[in-house]
């Protein structure tokens, strides 16, 4: 079975978010499709702290040319809706966007100590970004005040299907963090499939005639 099959399977078979989180968990490199900056380091995290007090579902830690970038995933059910039949705000789409906007409120006020949190993640990694002429490790290059680390705050809730034309505008103009369905998670898998296949073509096609 590939990995489109088994998460569509995850998906369908999930109760609520903790199943599908679970799922997601020993699947990392499925989230990794979040990240959209990654340059020649991505590290992918479940059940980050944020301080003592919140905890993310799902981080994401990259490096690009410049600077460092970080994911911060609030998870939510994938049968969950997204805007109701009045294209309001749905309980789980407010009660995510209340989480996402403490993460905000928090790193804003102690980012160094987030900084801190943050180069635990990349303990062994070599430096990365335009730091790395100063710093030898990455641990540290995240240390360093003077390192560029943009942060994107993302909801991870409900499905494709639930969204028609307005709601789907709703969403790409949506305050504070970008919402994403589990399709998009899907459409990975996917790709993650043809490749995989591809690369099973090519390798029967190269192998030596006997």
């Amino acid at each position: 079975m590939g990995r489109y099959e088994e998460l569509n399977d995850a998906l369908t078979s999930a109760k609520n978010e903790h199943d599908i989180g679970e799922y997601l968990k020993q699947n990392l490199d499925l989230v990794k499709v979040l990240n959209e900056h990654s340059w020649n380091c991505v590290i992918p995290k479940a059940e980050f702290p944020i301080g003592t007090k919140y905890r993310t579902d799902f981080i994401i830690l990259s490096a690009c040319s410049g600077y460092w970038n970080c994911v911060l995933i609030e998870m939510q059910s994938p049968h969950d809706q997204i805007f109701n039949k009045k294209g309001e705000v749905s309980p789980a789409l407010k009660e995510a966007q209340r989480q996402s906007q403490d993460w905000k409120m928090y790193i804003q006020t102690n980012e160094p100590a987030f900084r801190e949190q943050l180069a635990t993640l990349a303990v062994g990694e070599p430096a990365h970004c335009s730091r790395a002429d100063i710093h030898g490790l990455a641990s540290t290059e995240l240390r360093d005040p003077k390192t560029v680390v943009e942060y994107t705050y993302k909801i991870l809730i409900g499905r494709r299907a639930y969204l028609d034309e307005d709601n789907n505008r709703r969403r790409s103009v949506f305050c504070g963090a970008e919402i994403v369905t589990f399709d998009r998670l899907l459409d990975y898998a996917k790709r993650l499939d043809e490749a995989d296949r591809q690369r099973e073509n090519d390798a029967k096609a190269n192998a030596p005639r006997s």
